[in-house]
């Protein structure tokens, strides 16, 4: 049975949404494929002291994720996103005045306080039916990868025409602009009735004891673990075989593939289920991490880079519009705030380890994001879609 169109309010609201998050992306895809190189070459900067660069940022929004999350339920998710980009923006700024590896730092810091992904995936799935969240989430996954795109094209070649330090004040103009955008076109959600829970005295322990949530979170955990640290050495690679104004060559087709197979997956998970569709990612990344295991040489790094981030974008849509199906559709803030808290955990890790790890060699860093993604088949195998028993997710 074909699913129903979207109607004018949840055209509106994933426009809304597809334009914050994609704007907002488009700043943060122009630093990803450079901050590895600008966290190495700063004043003070060892290997670790640059993974904590690159993982601090995660480990900062595990703390605040559940409760800004939380606050969000009770405040309004338009309230408590503004605040978050606004906070996200003076530390943009604080990154590209950075004179040392411990400016970075402090500047990563609070960057990361301003942890707002659970909260407007949430917004975005108030008005959503669940049937159509997949869908939902994958048109806002085009929009951020169309910007990340654009964000790897432009990244090394304004990095090698100007300097580094100037993609953080990009960022944060950029930034500026979905501050003003949320500020004057978006509105709260309410939450659609199909979702209104039984039960509205869940406590948050018993949210975090979900053995199905608990999937999850480990699956997201690896996710954002690999993906930090395979763009943690990669453009190191990349940098040293190419130099860092030709890396655009190898970004922006990678780029293009995976956010097509995020798009066709995500479509695909409406109808086949989000673990079949979620091993399907697993297998991807795995098979790209095996490559960088066993081969070396240019050519082997494309390979293995399109291979895992086109596993990387055939999760993202998928994870969080599993998550949002939690039964109790008044905690989904809280949920989704959880499950992010557990990416970002994986992101603070996957730069403490990539740090720690590539001072003894490059590979070693693949050696752990295999084994960590053994475990999330490992998770995947055990999901039961919060007992429902059915496919869709």
């Amino acid at each position: 049975m074909e699913a129903r169109p979207f109607n004018t309010n949840e055209r509106r609201l994933i426009t809304g949404i597809s334009l914050v998050m994609g704007i907002r992306m488009l700043g943060i895809s122009m630093i990803i494929p450079v901050f590895s190189i600008f966290a190495t070459e700063l004043p003070g900067s060892t290997g670790p002291l640059a993974g904590l660069a690159v993982g601090i940022f995660g480990i900062i929004q595990i703390l605040l994720q559940v409760p800004i999350g939380k606050l969000s339920d009770r405040w309004g998710r338009k309230q408590v996103t503004l605040a978050g980009l606004i906070v996200y923006f003076v530390g943009s700024v604080l990154s590209g005045l950075s004179h040392n590896v411990y400016h970075l730092i402090a500047a990563r810091v609070l960057s990361g306080a301003g942890a707002i992904q659970g909260v407007t995936m949430a917004w975005l799935t108030d008005g959503i039916s669940l049937q159509r969240r997949n869908t939902a989430l994958s048109y806002v996954g085009v929009s951020m990868g169309l910007a990340v795109i654009f964000g790897f094209t432009l990244s090394p070649i304004i990095a090698a025409k100007i300097n580094i330090p100037v993609l953080f004040f990009i960022c944060a103009a950029l930034v500026l602009v979905t501050i003003v955008y949320t500020a004057v076109f978006m509105d709260n959600q309410a939450i659609i009735e199909e979702e209104l829970p039984a039960i509205k005295t869940e406590r948050l322990w018993e949210v975090m004891r979900n053995a199905d949530l608990n999937r999850l979170n480990v699956i997201g955990f690896v996710g954002n673990l690999n993906i930090n640290a395979v763009f943690f050495v990669m453009p190191l690679l990349f940098k040293k075989e190419l130099g860092m104004e030709a890396m655009w060559k190898i970004f922006i087709p990678v780029s293009l593939l995976g956010t097509a197979l995020m798009f066709v997956f995500a479509r695909q998970a409406d109808r086949r289920g989000s673990a079949a569709i979620t091993a399907v990612g697993l297998a991807f990344e795995f098979a790209g991490i095996l490559i960088a295991i066993v081969a070396g040489g240019l050519a082997a790094y494309i390979v293995s880079f399109f291979l895992f981030y086109a596993g990387h974008c055939i999760l993202s849509p998928v994870l969080p519009a599993a998550a949002s199906r939690y039964p109790n559709a008044q905690l989904k803030g809280t949920v989704l705030s959880i499950f992010n808290s557990s990416q970002f955990l994986g992101s603070g890790i996957g730069g403490l380890l990539s740090g720690l790890i590539l001072e003894l060699h490059y590979r070693h860093v693949f050696v752990a994001a295999a084994v960590f993604t053994v475990a999330a088949f490992i998770a995947i195998a055990g999901y039961r879609d919060f007992g429902r028993g059915g496919r869709a997710a």
